[in-house]
């Protein structure tokens, strides 16, 4: 019995000496990205000429995965208006050399292509911010919705290149205030000026999904465009 009680009380010092995390890292099991999954994404980004349409640099760190209703978001798969009703649901691995457990992350979706990608005039239109979001693996998190969502409403046949990106945030991060933040005010967001003064990193992670208006829809959508201005010329 006095070996049991020596062996507790080792076992006690050593899990409180352990850094911040440490233990629970031993207890819960957090994935990272696979390097094939990170190459995919970053290749992806850069086909699809998000950099630097939409942001200046990519080098991912985690994999964004997305889905509505069940659909996943397969860096450029396509959706259409009816699918993207629902929120949707969004999580990411967890970033080697941070501690899940106390770093916390923002995620943003938005449009590049507003109102239509042949002339976005109202880039980036804002649909979603999520801040203190945290890898999937801690259970515990709770994330803060800064900028509630809004309806995916692309105005062209062309489709739009609707993208999520996760950045991480600083420590005692407190998000800027943004008139954006409000439904009905979300055009024109300015996602690279909005990160720099918030001070975040990245993105760490991203992933894509492409959505326009079948040729029926359009004929009675007011505004829609067959040539992807989003809004008629003449």
């Amino acid at each position: 019995m006095h070996m049991l009680n020596i062996l507790a009380l080792v076992a006690t010092v050593t899990a409180a000496a352990l850094p911040n995390g440490a233990a629970e890292k031993r207890t819960t099991t957090c994935s990272t990205a696979s390097s094939a999954s990170l190459a995919a994404a970053k290749a992806a980004f850069t086909q699809a000429k998000l950099v630097p349409d939409l942001i200046p640099s990519f080098n991912p760190e985690v994999t964004v995965s997305a889905s509505f209703g069940g659909k996943a978001v397969k860096l450029g798969n396509t959706f259409n208006p009816v699918e993207t009703i629902p929120e949707p649901s969004i999580s990411f691995t967890a970033e080697p050399g941070y501690d899940p457990s106390n770093t916390k992350y923002t995620i943003f979706l938005v449009d590049p292509d507003a109102p239509g990608p042949a002339a976005p005039i109202f880039k980036d239109f804002l649909h979603i911010i999520i801040a203190n979001a945290q890898p999937s693996c801690v259970t515990s998190q709770t994330r803060t919705t800064l900028a509630s969502y809004q309806l995916l409403t692309p105005l062209s046949i062309a489709a739009h290149r609707y993208t999520i990106l996760v950045y991480r945030q600083p420590p005692n991060y407190t998000p800027p205030v943004d008139i954006h933040y409000l439904p009905g005010v979300r055009n024109n967001f300015d996602l690279n000026g909005y990160v720099a003064e918030a001070g975040l990193i990245g993105p760490v992670g991203g992933n894509y999904f492409m959505e326009g208006l079948a040729q029926a829809v359009c004929l009675v959508t007011p505004n829609c465009t067959s040539d992807g201005t989003g809004y008629p010329l003449s």
